[in-house]
């Protein structure tokens, strides 16, 4: 006798049960192209705290090159202010991938990417 498979086959026989699970939704992967050039594409993400500091790490796509910024804040002014930084030192991507937070989203930064043709 085996009280984990009783309780897992009476869940499974109830339908209240069936309908409560929660199935997480699939997705189709997406696969990036590589990129033939660098700095066509970066990725950028902020990460932290890391002993109370935040990043803000970019990586061209092409070469894995990181470019990791202290920031001392993660407003959408102040990565603009080091992404200009760095476009000028790189030049400009024609793609920044980025995970949607709010210093990505906000409409200054669309307009700071609609300006440099990103």
């Amino acid at each position: 006798m085996n009280i984990t498979k009783d309780i897992e086959n009476f869940v499974r026989g109830r339908r209240s049960c069936q309908e409560a699970t929660k199935s997480p939704v699939k997705m189709e992967l997406h696969s990036w192209k590589i990129e033939g050039e660098p700095w066509s594409r970066i990725h950028v993400d902020f990460a932290g705290p890391v002993d109370g500091k935040t990043y803000l790490v970019v990586v061209d796509s092409y070469s894995k090159w990181p470019e990791i910024i202290e920031m001392t804040t993660a407003s959408s002014t102040a990565t603009i202010r080091q992404l200009t930084r760095l476009f000028a030192q790189f030049g400009n991507p024609y793609t920044l991938v980025s995970d949607n937070g709010t210093q990505f989203t906000s409409k200054e930064f669309a307009d700071f990417c609609a300006t440099n043709s990103i």
